[in-house]
């Protein structure tokens, strides 16, 4: 029920950007400023939609690593350097699981 529900709200996200987009006069800051929340919410919300069944797989402590390497990020952004060749060395040496047969 929750998939739907997100999928309900990005259609209705990005229909109020074509909404505003289309009616509403270009030249009114709140409007334009609106219009692209409805587009970036609405589009991330569509992302979400098609990724939830996989959602579901991720591992309960990178629920947690994640937004803390976001808030480091964003406070230190040098370190999103160090961090990209530590994301593709562990890429190539992670365990493989392999189908026994």
């Amino acid at each position: 029920m929750r998939r739907h529900i997100v999928g309900i709200m990005a259609v209705v996200l990005l229909v109020g950007g074509v909404v505003l987009w289309i009616w509403w006069p270009r030249d009114q800051g709140a409007l334009m400023q609106l219009e692209a929340a409805c587009w970036r919410i609405g589009g991330c919300l569509a992302v979400l939609w098609l990724a939830y069944p996989d959602l579901r797989n991720i591992p309960r402590w990178l629920w947690i690593a994640l937004p803390a390497l976001i808030l480091v990020l964003a406070r230190w952004p040098r370190l999103f350097l160090l961090i990209i060749p530590l994301l593709i060395l562990y890429a190539f040496i992670r365990p493989r699981l392999s189908k026994v047969e």
